[in-house]
């Protein structure tokens, strides 16, 4: 069976993208892969139109892998080892307090949704399976910082952008926050993401010790909410998850940073 020169062109494209941390232009791919410009382009379109490459420097046009490739190149959402651990955890955990219940990985300074369950009877529509936000607004993201200081300086380096009305966008106040997340072993999002949304995460961490995801609840934002309880139970849950990733703590470590 003969092979598709467009289609060949196209993964050797993506190959070569995603062995370049800091970027390729589009010259240097057309010059790597002794292709015209031309069709380079037209690739390269494509690849962006679909979410498999994104332009990661806008001034020195730059592209870079992106996260529908991450997703299908590690088999991300369904085959990983991290899902398929969490699921059960996270299903028992939603249905317990009837709220929807996500897993959530950082994935180039944004958080990444990769796993949730719904109990049928919830009130709320919430984002999708592989959708994408802001560190600094989401419990999860929170959880993510806490334990990472180069990543939480490079957020605190940019423009920490106003979600809503609640969102922190000073450097020193969310620097402050999660303070609190280290001290008390989860962090919320009280509205910051969502105006009508109240979420609790909590850390996941791997063999090494090493937070590698979060999982949170998130419902409907009430001021009777009893947040500890709930705090207690998101805990109890990724610390059952991060055990069977490996983690040998009987609780979880306060990260200092």
């Amino acid at each position: 069976m003969a092979i598709s020169r467009a289609a060949m062109r196209t993964i050797n494209i993506l190959e070569l993208i995603a062995s370049k941390a800091k970027g390729i232009t589009l010259s240097e791919i057309a010059v790597e892969l002794d292709m015209p410009v031309t069709s380079v382009n037209d690739i390269v379109k494509a690849l962006i139109e679909t979410d498999m490459i994104e332009i990661i420097d806008e001034r020195s046009k730059l592209y870079g892998i992106g996260v529908k490739a991450y997703y299908i190149g590690n088999s991300f959402i369904s085959n990983t080892s991290l899902v398929d651990k969490a699921k059960p955890i996270i299903e028992e955990l939603a249905t317990h307090v009837n709220k929807t219940v996500f897993l959530g990985k950082e994935v180039k300074d944004k958080i990444t949704y990769i796993y949730k369950y719904e109990p049928k009877d919830t009130l709320i529509a919430t984002c999708s399976i592989g959708s994408r936000t802001f560190l600094h607004t989401t419990s999860l993201g929170k959880c993510i910082l806490a334990n990472d200081e180069e990543l939480l300086q490079h957020t605190i380096d940019k423009e920490l952008i106003k979600k809503t009305s609640h969102s922190i966008t000073e450097p020193d106040a969310l620097i402050e926050e999660l303070q609190k997340v280290r001290l008390k072993g989860y962090a919320v999002d009280n509205r910051e993401q969502d105006e009508h949304l109240f979420c609790i995460g909590a850390p996941i961490y791997d063999h090494n010790n090493k937070v590698i995801a979060a999982i949170s609840i998130s419902g409907l934002y009430s001021e009777n909410m009893n947040v500890e309880y709930e705090a207690n139970l998101v805990r109890e849950k990724a610390l059952l998850i991060s055990k069977k990733m490996g983690y040998t703590g009987s609780e979880f470590k306060r990260a200092i940073v």
